[in-house]
């Protein structure tokens, strides 16, 4: 079937002054679902020289700025009077320092939608002063000391993980909150100012490493928090290697040697459909039946009122059924190999898949036929494999496949280019009027 859609954003003007990963990755999701985005350089050039600067300034148009400058000034903020979002990364406060009043241009613009994207909140009296470096938020926010079970019981912890997460979950929490303020707009015609600190989305994102739940009962703690227990209690060092840390992991919930010696991971804790094919597909589960492992009827009874001490598919698994689940499925994993496996999984809608190397994912077949890794002749790199579009859109998803290289231009040329978009909106009838993005919208769940 021929597409005949647009993308969702044709028409809508950034301006994007964002450095390093989280505003720029911002901009990129914006540029890939057709908006125009004018990314703006200080004369040094970026702050962050990498050849990812060729994916996250893909589709849009480069312009060098002073902003030390009056004349520099004076042009951006004529850019920014003629678009619909703005972009940035400062510590709170620093646009307006500079001379970019965001809270003044808005008054003047009220269709405006500004996004900030801080290391650290305005109202973070502490640390907003504070360069929103991927290390600093991470190493602030806990990221380094609580990235997980098995570092702990490993004893490496805290440790630095080159990931950057704070930016990664920071880009997606913005990218969603300037398109549902893209959605309000279209009825009420107002703007409005979006911050998201890095610092915040990290904790969104990760806050399950963190949570204490005082007293609660032994039956929801995995086997690795209850050796962390037994280890702290009697004073035993935490220094299990990887070997001895795999046998506490659940039984679905972990990686399994193939016959052709690569490891294939498991994912299907806490479902009880996908416990069973699992189990079925390994030809396990009526030996296990047999054994007298069961399936509750209604797990969310207490477990009190079971007819067992446990049921396929609650997580976390009694070690004594886990263990034995385990070692039977290490004998069937053996059985084949992991591309047999992969196809078996998939066959049956069975999560899991063969661990690769980046590399092999990247040139994978599947990866490529499905838009998740995509081809660009950039100017600067050549031929680059980059990451496909963020978000899929089924009617014109053929039209993000094909992303334009970064593009330089003048000002007099960006200007030219944002005046020629014209944005229809209804009329502002009460700019105090409050209401929430969403309004309006029914979901069904």
């Amino acid at each position: 079937m021929r597409e005949t859609f647009e993308l969702p954003l044709l028409g809508v003007k950034v301006i994007d002054f964002g450095q390093y990963i989280a505003g720029p990755a911002v901009g990129m999701m914006l540029g890939d679902l057709g908006a125009t985005v004018v990314h703006i350089d200080p004369p040094s050039g970026p702050r962050w020289h990498s050849p990812a600067n060729a994916v996250l300034n893909r589709n849009k148009l480069m312009l060098t700025l002073d902003l030390k400058t009056d004349e520099g000034l004076a042009q951006a903020k004529q850019l920014i009077l003629e678009s619909d979002i703005v972009i940035e990364g400062f510590r709170p406060g620093k646009m307006a320092e500079m001379g970019l009043d965001l809270v003044a241009l808005r008054e003047e613009r009220p269709q405006l939608i500004t996004l900030s994207i801080p290391g650290f909140a305005s109202n973070d009296e502490n640390r907003r002063e504070l360069r929103a470096y991927e290390s600093i938020v991470a190493a602030s926010s806990g990221v380094f000391t609580d990235m997980g079970l098995n570092r702990v019981l490993m004893g490496i912890n805290p440790s630095f993980s080159p990931l950057p997460l704070p930016s990664a979950y920071g880009a997606m929490l913005a990218g969603s909150s300037v398109v549902f303020a893209l959605q309000a707009r279209e009825n009420t015609g107002l703007g409005d100012a979006i911050e998201v600190p890095l610092a915040a989305a990290v904790m969104e994102g990760l806050c399950y490493n963190s949570i204490d739940i005082e007293n609660l009962p032994e039956r929801y703690l995995t086997q690795r928090e209850v050796e962390i227990q037994r280890r702290r209690v009697e004073g035993i060092p935490m220094n299990m290697d990887y070997e001895s840390l795999q046998e506490l992991l659940d039984p679905f919930y972990r990686s399994y040697m193939c016959k052709d010696g690569r490891m294939f991971y498991v994912v299907c804790p806490s479902h009880k459909h996908h416990a069973k094919r699992c189990l079925q597909v390994l030809g396990l589960y009526d030996e296990l039946l047999e054994e007298g492992l069961t399936e509750e009827d209604d797990t969310y009874l207490p477990s009190s009122q079971w007819t067992s001490d446990t049921s396929l598919g609650v997580y976390p698994m009694p070690k004594h059924w886990a263990d034995r689940i385990a070692e039977k499925m290490k004998v069937a994993f053996l059985l084949r190999t992991s591309k047999e496996w992969q196809k078996i999984f998939g066959k049956r809608g069975i999560p899991g898949a063969p661990q690769r190397w980046l590399q092999e994912w990247i040139h994978d077949d599947h990866a490529e036929t499905t838009g998740l890794m995509i081809e660009v002749d950039d100017p600067t790199y050549g031929k680059m494999i980059q990451p496909g579009p963020i978000v899929w859109l089924e009617e014109c998803g053929e039209l993000m496949l094909q992303p334009k290289a970064p593009l330089p231009i003048d000002f007099d040329g960006a200007l030219k280019k944002l005046k020629s978009i014209k944005t229809k909106l209804p009329s502002i009838n009460n700019v105090d009027e409050k209401s929430g993005w969403l309004d309006g919208i029914k979901v069904l769940d």
